[in-house]
């Protein structure tokens, strides 16, 4: 008799560590499908990146490239360099076939401390002409930082602390469910009420993506959080010496002063050019430290491509050709590798193209996981008396506006990026309003109709016209050069037309769907007393 009446320790853990995890769910929900949504798209940076620049500005590839310092130079002698800065250039590559020059300018005076201007140029390798600013074609970069910073001030530390709470919703996911957990792996009880169909669903979609979204929280720990153990590490055990961390982490760094004697720079470029001719090489990119002074060094960074997830680092004194430092398969540091390994793991550029494919129907996988979470988490609190019906209708709305929101300003995103002409003034700016200005009215439409479901279908549906506008766009502006551009091997492009248009097809299904009777399993409204 005794024992009936006190509750079972397991079961009550079970139950606390269940309102922790839909909790904690719920609260990070909106910014975690923003990050795995951007992420998606990002898996395809260069493609779109491709998709975006090249038709642009198409380039002759019979063409003899310029030699790449006269190209530099010529930069140099059009901008007002500051020679105590470094220089960059990043390299052609079978996605973005010009190269992209970043010069610091001079600081207005009074102004010497702070970072001054930086210029980034577009630049074809074969004429050597300035095509545009860099940062003009925004999207690409647009939608990255979205995923690692959200385009905020502080932002990579809110991802990082954001990781972390996805990193102990995991951990309690597996342990709630660990009794049952390869019992009912593929239990989907399609005849059971909405509830059953819902929990099945978000359980099935969360352990066959477990490794992923385990491997997903901790490497976006080890990036966004690294400040945190890097500051410690300063502190407690260096003394203070940050030169010396870094040394130990593998990264190297060269801040000798100029000597103020002019040298000829033509044996940087012989040096570049080796290592362009190396095998199973890619030169990303060259950084120039004290250039055309006697002091000048280069250091070239670029991929192993005979290993895995190897990025070999070279710095060579320009006037003796003398090699100082190196990092590469039989040099290197074993933090740094291992965080190069993360970087790999997370990007999933380790392979083909058939392993992001494969990585970004995961990450729709875990965007839905996510949203269906939220749906069970409604339906909970709706039928409790003390969880306040503002509470439940900002739930309601996050999960409507500002998920399904989001996937629209995205395809608006895209469109604009294709319509908007190259030449025009600040046109990063005008993607980033077109952006905000569509998840913002996307979400203050989610808070004022009430048929939701009707609501949800026609985000849908604008989302496939924007998607259909940007592909006829690509075809009436550019049918020509996209023709040329593929016979010449520029796949990405045909790559996301072909991804939106898969998009699109997706779309109108879903609106068929739920344009038919009502079924639960799409019912953004919560459930009766009944269902539950």
């Amino acid at each position: 008799m005794y024992a009936t009446t006190i509750k079972n320790p397991r079961s009550q853990w079970v139950k606390n560590l269940t309102e922790s995890h839909s909790w904690i769910g719920v609260i990070i929900s909106p910014l975690l499908f923003v990050i795995f949504w951007a992420g998606a798209v990002t898996l395809f940076y260069e493609e779109v990146k491709q998709w975006a620049v090249v038709p642009q500005f198409p380039l002759a590839i019979e063409q003899t490239e310029m030699p790449l310092q006269q190209i530099v130079e010529d930069k140099l002698a059009q901008h007002d360099f500051d020679y105590e800065e470094h220089l960059m250039v990043q390299m052609p590559s079978e996605h973005d076939p010009y190269y992209k020059v970043f010069l610091d300018l001079v600081r207005e005076e009074g102004m010497e401390d702070e970072h001054g201007e930086v210029v980034s140029l577009l630049i074809d390798p074969n004429t050597g002409a300035s095509v545009a600013n860099r940062d003009d074609f925004f999207l690409g970069d647009f939608i990255y930082r979205l995923h690692y910073d959200l385009n905020l001030p502080g932002g990579t530390y809110l991802i990082g602390i954001i990781s972390l709470f996805f990193f102990f919703a995991l951990v309690s996911g597996v342990f709630i469910h660990a009794k049952k957990l390869f019992k009912h792996f593929f239990l989907y009880r399609n005849d059971k009420n909405r509830r059953d169909q819902l929990l099945d669903l978000h359980n099935v979609v969360g352990v066959m993506t477990l490794p992923f979204t385990l491997m997903y929280a901790l490497s976006g720990l080890v990036f966004n959080l690294a400040i945190v153990y890097q500051i410690a590490f300063v502190v407690f055990i260096y003394q203070g010496d940050q030169d010396t961390l870094f040394k130990d982490a593998g990264f190297t760094l060269f801040d000798e002063p100029r000597i103020e004697q002019s040298i000829d720079m033509s044996n940087a470029y012989r040096i570049i050019e080796q290592a362009r001719q190396q095998p199973d090489f890619y030169l990303r990119n060259v950084i120039f430290y004290n250039y055309g002074d006697e002091s000048a060094i280069i250091q070239l960074r670029g991929n192993d491509l005979a290993n895995f997830s190897q990025k070999d680092e070279f710095f060579y004194r320009v006037n003796t050709g003398e090699l100082l430092n190196k990092t590469d398969i039989e040099n290197y540091n074993v933090f740094r590798k291992g965080r190069e390994i993360i970087a790999t793991l997370h990007f999933g550029d380790f392979a083909g193209v058939d392993v992001r494919i494969l990585y970004f129907i995961l990450s729709i996988a875990i965007c839905a996981m996510i949203v269906i979470g939220n749906m069970l988490w409604l339906d909970k609190r709706t039928l409790q008396q003390n969880v306040s019906p503002r509470s439940i209708s900002i739930v309601r709305g996050l999960t409507l506006g500002g998920c399904g929101g989001l996937i629209v300003a995205t395809t608006v995103a895209f469109f604009v990026e294709r319509v908007l002409p190259a030449s025009l003034q600040a046109r990063a700016d005008y993607l980033v309003y077109s952006f905000i200005a569509t998840l913002v009215m996307a979400m203050v439409l989610s808070y004022s109709i009430s048929n939701k479901r009707k609501y949800l279908s026609q985000m849908i549906l604008t989302s496939t016209l924007f998607l259909s506008a940007t592909l006829v766009a690509d075809w009436y502006l550019f049918a020509s050069e996209i023709s040329q551009l593929t016979q010449q091997g520029f796949y990405g492009i045909i790559g996301v037309e072909i991804a939106m248009l898969l998009l699109i097809i997706t779309g109108l299904w879903l609106v068929s769907r739920l344009n038919q009777r009502q079924t639960p399993s799409v019912n953004l409204e919560p459930t009766s007393l009944k269902s539950s």
